[in-house]
């Protein structure tokens, strides 16, 4: 079994679905194929806007839905022979007309719950998965369409579902371990009450590694715009390249840490099952791109990569008050956590004085309100200090397996920083040496990338990262 999954720029016009066709047949594979597919490149925000146009009496909400027929039409009149379109474009215009009806019962009456705003969402890849596996049929590909809904099982949190793996993975391998070419559109599913949930954005990478996990595939490969993952952010150094192999350690830390190319639970069912995961470009389909796997075979180069996160705030909770007490960090972190908010940096001076957190400029007032609330009493007191905010900051991240058995690299990443004048506001290392983390500011951070990125990158062992669109 062969699980193959193509991003939003993959299915981004009748070109690109064609050369997932072309992709599919020269890989001449002899066992069974599962494609997941994305929405049509920018359709998924072109419905985010629709949603939030109706929900504030905006009536060119309907332009967007005109938008996005022309859109699909436009693909499907290139795609499929005249005679053999109205029977799909019908099928396209009953999904819109559904979504028109959505956007005018929100516009009538003044309300969007996470459930509606899901329902809404879910509407790119039932399309882009209708008339890529008509697409497919026409040139010769027999293939089955399926509604993911009707596989992975997920709780009721809409937006950003947790999903079932047991009963999601029962139901995969019941009814498609023997199908030839199956098409399924990722991202979406279904919860345990049967209301329509979703994955969260970049959830169809893990929509791919579900179907991998439960039909125990040889290779999960995803298919984007680039040449797999980079050292580095290839907009950001221009001497960045593909990595050859990585760990499925060292592809979470990347990806957790900015690498856009794999959404970051993608790894966990892979781990689980030791499917390997490759990278490929789907417009560069020579290019080996990057194999992510148990064994990666050996590198020169300890450290893999160079990761950033931008529009991160540092929110930081200190005084004297706070030294031998227990709970403190318990009662930081919960506030945070009941709002819902994810934190990506964490660092304690071993004082006990201070603890600091990282987390998107987004959530910067929402967190700093419920700190300010649950050490209210403390700050009165004068035990605590006032929340301290400090934004817009970045994330800098070096990683790599092989760092815990090379002393000094902590060293030279401050070193290089320092001699050219780059203040760290922050550092974070963990038990396993895997991942190196320091927050600078905003305006340092593509300054610090090239410099940590040309030290730790041998030159010569360089080769230019292709201009990406």
């Amino acid at each position: 079994m062969l699980v193959l999954k193509f991003g939003g720029t993959s299915v981004a016009n009748a070109d690109a679905m064609l050369q997932i066709a072309s992709i599919l047949k020269e890989k001449n594979y002899p066992g069974n194929i599962l494609v997941v597919v994305s929405a049509m490149s920018k359709v998924t925000d072109m419905l985010i806007s629709c949603f939030e146009k109706a929900a504030t009496h905006d009536e060119t909400y309907q332009e967007i839905v005109q938008q996005l027929e022309a859109k699909h039409m436009e693909a499907i009149e290139q795609l499929v022979p005249y005679s053999h379109q109205i029977e799909l474009k019908g099928r396209v215009k009953m999904l819109l007309r559904e979504l028109e009806d959505l956007s005018k019962g929100i516009f009538l009456l003044d309300e969007l719950s996470d459930s509606t705003k899901a329902r809404f969402m879910a509407f790119g890849e039932l399309l882009s998965s209708a008339v890529v596996s008509v697409a497919l049929q026409h040139q010769g590909l027999t293939n089955r369409l399926i509604d993911s809904r009707d596989y992975i099982v997920t709780d009721g949190n809409f937006l950003n579902a947790k999903v079932d793996l047991k009963k999601s993975y029962a139901k995969v391998k019941a009814e498609l371990a023997n199908e030839k070419l199956v098409i399924a559109p990722g991202f979406i599913a279904r919860s345990q009450e049967g209301k329509t949930t979703v994955l969260g954005r970049g959830g169809s990478d893990y929509s791919a590694s579900i179907y991998a996990a439960a039909l125990q595939a040889d290779l999960l490969e995803i298919w984007s715009d680039v040449d797999g993952m980079y050292t580095t952010d290839p907009r950001k150094a221009k001497l960045a390249y593909s990595i050859e192999e990585l760990s499925y350690e060292e592809a979470m830390e990347l990806a957790y840490f900015g690498a856009k190319v794999l959404y970051p639970p993608t790894i966990a069912p892979l781990v689980a099952a030791k499917i390997p995961l490759c990278l490929k470009n789907t417009f560069n389909p020579s290019h080996k791109g990057t194999l992510i796997s148990n064994n990666p075979k050996p590198s020169q180069n300890v450290i893999k990569g160079v990761s950033c996160i931008d529009n991160i705030a540092l929110l930081t909770l200190s005084g004297s008050g706070m030294v031998g007490v227990p709970g403190i960090a318990m009662r930081m972190f919960k506030a945070v956590a009941t709002c819902n908010i994810n934190i990506y940096f964490i660092t304690q001076s071993s004082s006990e004085q201070s603890i600091t957190v990282g987390l998107s400029m987004a959530d910067e007032k929402a967190a700093s309100l419920a700190l300010s609330q649950e050490f209210d009493a403390d700050i009165d007191q004068d035990v605590l200090n006032p929340i301290s905010l400090e934004s817009p900051v970045s994330i800098v991240a070096i990683v790599g397996n092989g760092m815990i058995k090379h002393p000094g690299i902590a060293g030279t990443m401050f070193s290089i920083l320092g001699n050219n004048n780059i203040n760290i506001r922050a550092i974070a290392q963990g038990a396993t040496e895997r991942n190196i983390s320091l927050v600078v500011k905003a305006e340092d951070a593509a300054t610090a990338v090239n410099l940590l990125h040309d030290s730790f990158f041998k030159p010569e062992a360089v080769k230019p990262a292709a201009a990406l669109a």
